[in-house]
């Protein structure tokens, strides 16, 4: 019994200090603001790069600022993929949107599909950043997991021209939000962990 409260507490501990400098928010941000303008200015081709860019920078930056600071943990194969909750908020999602669709009148359908499709990463980024709550024990994670989730259902209900002017909408809100909050939380991190004179040497 206590082994396996201790493993649970270590198991925390651990995610906590991974996730303790705030870089996930704050390349998250960067990375849902730049796509959300790929896709108001019709580039959706840099995807890929983004998909590359992203993740080889934020191991970068990591190395760079958390590890000297708090050092380096690897975690076991299975403690990596959220793969569970993200694939159970998709489909939730795809089934909300059908939903959507199906009850709108015919000449609506293809309208409705498309202000609807910010519920997609909506409830991806609320199951991802739920999970991250509950291993981690921050409090933050789960007031971001609800923002994004009540912006996504927000901006549906904004009239916009073109079809994918919704999606890009929300991106480019919950992005700036992310980003900020990474970025103070980033901040304090450097703060409160400085490296040692004879550590940097």
């Amino acid at each position: 019994m206590n082994a396996s409260l201790d493993t649970k507490t270590i198991e925390r501990n651990v995610w906590q200090d991974s996730m303790r400098d705030g870089l996930m928010e704050l390349l998250l941000g960067v990375y849902l603001l730049l796509t959300g303008i790929v896709i108001q200015a019709d580039m959706s081709a840099l995807f890929i790069l983004f998909m590359v860019f992203i993740p080889a920078l934020v191991k970068r930056m990591k190395e760079w600022f958390t590890y000297p600071r708090i050092g380096y943990v690897k975690f076991p194969e299975h403690e990596k993929s959220m793969g569970r909750r993200i694939a159970a908020a998709l489909i939730g999602a795809v089934l909300a949107i059908a939903m959507v669709i199906f009850l709108a009148s015919e000449g609506e359908k293809t309208q409705a599909l498309y202000r609807w499709v910010p519920l997609l990463p909506a409830l991806i980024l609320a199951a991802g950043l739920t999970v991250t709550a509950q291993r981690t024990g921050f409090a933050r994670y789960y007031v971001m997991a609800a923002f994004a989730l009540v912006a996504g259902l927000a901006v549906p209900f904004v009239d916009l021209p073109r079809k994918m002017d919704n999606i890009a909408l929300y991106l480019m809100i919950i992005g700036p939000i992310f980003f900020l909050w990474g970025a103070v939380v980033f901040v304090n991190f450097l703060r409160t962990y400085p490296i040692r004179v004879e550590e940097s040497q």
